[in-house]
């Protein structure tokens, strides 16, 4: 039979930590016992998300009663249950007094007692974790969890709660017990209160002094475990504890001493030196205690050693930064590579990465160093603090860097520079650092994406800390070698880019350029003369074309052959191309010995004025034509058209008119132009 896997809730620290400040306020407070424990098993539950969690007390070795409950329908109520078990008596109970933790993750499969498995199985129990509850010493009861519904493999949390939240609930019937004892009696002389109140061993040293002299006139022997020294001492010489206090603590000690007086408990925290040597942390209550004359008699108070508490608290607070650390450095990655998606740009790319690393690791400066091909290095990309400036190309020492820093770099792997002034750099780098002000440094090598064995390395990825040292760890290293890795995939996709782009560029001048003239063809005119007549159209202004056709071609190619033709069309496209004065201007081969110029934003008058410079410029290379009835050199006949755009009215108009002022100029004779004009 397959068990059902229960999904575990996972416990934090904090939710322990909060559970057992719950506890040991709510004890500190008077809270009655039942209430105590009734608050303690109903946040349990709620934490485990369990069936049902119970404070069982235990009156002899195989008998007790369930005498706090919180439990969720329709799981059977025990509290108030006298249990009678002989388990118990034959040996668990035993086990409990040693302080061990019973954990039962499914009562039909696990190897249990009989008895036990029986008992269980009554109590509708299908999973088990108890933890005992000590008063002082003595075994009295049991915090148990019961998973009713279906087996559950217990997690370790699960265990670190139940075992936590017993140790303060017995502390908290411990101190149910000296209330009650007080309170039973407050008939009996001073010195059997006394006696009575502090007879019993608890963790808390407990004490009692002489609110005037400061004499001490009890202090449990709890006191030899947390100071360090017997308590005989401290009566000799009431001083002592203070002298103890770290001298860090002791004028914050000193300054709450006066506040005792003021009617209110003082409750104050810190570091003891004990004399070993080693460092502990105290928490102390204060309440003294005035006379019938309303004066001040006695300091009653109590003491712990909460190093534990304040570790777990340090741990967590150590465990929330380095976690904000990791979710800030988990953030920036996901930003780099959304960056790499949505941009091929290296520029953005290398900018967006410094920026982002100078704060996830809270740094005062992020560069990412270029090394060219002859080892010198230039700056890529860097984020600094205004407070230590930002580096200059000029400044970086010349030359390559030096062989062990290279071999460092070529292991590809990090390293941390704790402390910059104790490495052993070359006096340039040396000189380079102490101007650019860096006390500790972080590098990641970035491998070359196309640079082979010649250059394998394209360049580095730095942090520096600036106003004073640091001691980074070697998780944040690895995080910015993972970054220097997303870098070389950026420095890859962005050359391939580039190469695209230019291959793209080709492509696209290829598919517009006339192969022969190197002129715009016939396509790209006819789309470049629609797109400009369409911004005309939208703008008001006039459109001018010009159409050249070659004077006697035919008579040229049958005289000097069709290769010394297609040069001859080569060295009139030379002369087309020299009226093309404007970026807006298009010069573009018509067909055969047929040629265009797009004049946008261009008059009649300006028209001519380009076409009188393409005839002297062809006139100056006096191409020589044997077969031209006219003269002895190529010339041609031009037809202007100059339109005034409308979006209603086809760009074709503007060619047809063209090709009629060209054979206008053919019929008055060649070796001329003429002027079409015509309102659309």
């Amino acid at each position: 039979m397959t068990r059902q896997s229960f999904p575990q809730p996972d416990i934090s620290q904090a939710q322990i930590l909060d559970m057992v400040t719950a506890i040991c306020d709510a004890a500190a407070a008077g809270s009655e016992l039942e209430v105590l424990l009734q608050q303690g098993v109903d946040r349990l539950r709620s934490l485990l998300d369990t069936d049902r969690v119970v404070v069982y007390q235990v009156l002899s070795p195989q008998d007790g009663f369930v005498i706090a409950e919180s439990v969720e329908a329709p799981w059977r109520p025990l509290r108030g249950d006298r249990i009678s078990e002989a388990c118990f008596a034959s040996g668990q109970q035993e086990r409990y007094r040693r302080g061990q933790v019973s954990l039962v993750a499914d009562v039909q499969h696990d190897t249990l007692a009989p008895c036990y498995a029986d008992l269980l199985g009554r109590l509708q129990v299908q999973a088990n974790l108890a933890v005992p509850i000590f008063m002082g010493s003595d075994l009295w009861g049991m915090l148990i969890a019961h998973h009713c519904r279906s087996p559950r493999p217990w997690n370790p949390s699960s265990r670190d709660l139940l075992v936590h939240a017993a140790r303060h609930l017995g502390q908290g019937v411990y101190q149910h017990g000296l209330r009650q004892q007080l309170q039973a009696a407050a008939v009996r002389s001073q010195t059997e209160q006394l006696f009575d109140l502090f007879t019993h061993h608890v963790e808390q040293v407990l004490f009692i002094r002489d609110a005037v002299s400061g004499q001490f006139f009890y202090i449990s022997a709890a006191y030899e475990r947390i100071w360090g020294h017997s308590p005989t001492l401290l009566y000799n010489d009431p001083g002592l504890w203070l002298r103890q206090v770290h001298p860090d603590d002791l004028p914050r000690v000193q300054s709450s001493l006066g506040r005792q007086f003021d009617g209110n408990s003082v409750r104050r925290e810190y570091r003891i030196v004990r004399p070993t040597g080693d460092v502990r942390w105290v928490q102390a209550h204060v309440q003294v205690v005035n006379d019938a004359q309303n004066q001040p008699r006695y300091m009653v108070g109590w003491a712990e050693d909460c190093t534990d508490r304040r570790q777990l608290q340090a741990s967590l607070r150590a465990t929330e930064a380095a976690l904000s650390r990791r979710v800030g450095q988990e953030q920036l990655l996901r930003m780099l590579t959304a960056r790499m998606r949505e941009s091929l740009d290296l520029e953005t790319i290398l900018g967006a990465t410094v920026a982002g690393i100078k704060t996830v690791f809270s740094a005062d400066r992020a560069v990412i160093f270029q090394i060219l091909a002859n080892g010198d290095r230039r700056i890529a990309q860097q984020a600094s603090n205004p407070d230590y400036g930002t580096i200059a190309d000029s400044m970086i020492p010349t030359g390559p860097l030096p062989a062990p820093y290279l071999e460092k770099l070529y292991t590809w792997q990090p390293y941390i520079v704790n402390d910059v002034a104790a490495e052993p750099w070359s006096p340039e780098l040396t000189a380079f650092l102490s101007t650019i002000r860096v006390k500790s440094a972080m590098i990641a090598p970035i491998a070359h994406p196309f640079g082979g064995d010649d250059q394998p390395l394209w360049g580095i990825l730095v942090v520096h800390a600036c106003g004073e040292q640091r001691q980074w760890q070697p998780f944040e290293a690895n995080m910015l070698q993972h970054f220097a890795d997303q870098l070389n995939t950026a420095l890859h996709q962005a050359e391939l880019y580039r190469q695209l782009q230019a291959a793209n560029q080709e492509l696209d001048r290829i598919s517009k350029v006339d192969s022969l003239t190197q002129l715009a063809n016939r396509r790209w005119l006819d789309e470049y003369l629609s797109q400009e007549w369409q911004r005309l159209a939208r703008e008001g202004k006039p459109l001018s074309l010009v159409l050249a056709d070659v004077d006697y071609f035919k008579p040229y190619n049958d005289t000097y052959g069709h290769a010394a033709g297609d040069q001859c069309l080569v060295e009139i496209a030379s002369a087309i191309r020299f009226g093309v004065r404007r970026p807006a201007d298009l010069a573009a081969r018509y067909g055969g010995e047929e040629f265009a110029l797009v004049l946008p934003d261009t008059d009649t008058t300006g028209a001519i004025r380009v076409v009188q410079l393409v005839r002297y410029h062809l006139q100056t290379l006096g191409l020589p034509h044997g077969a031209n009835p006219s003269g002895d050199t190529i010339t041609l006949s031009f037809g202007i058209a100059t339109v005034n755009p409308t979006p209603d009215s086809p760009a074709e108009a503007i060619l047809e008119i063209a090709d009629q002022a060209l054979y206008a100029a053919k019929d008055a004779g060649r070796n001329q132009y003429q002027v079409f004009q015509l309102r659309c």
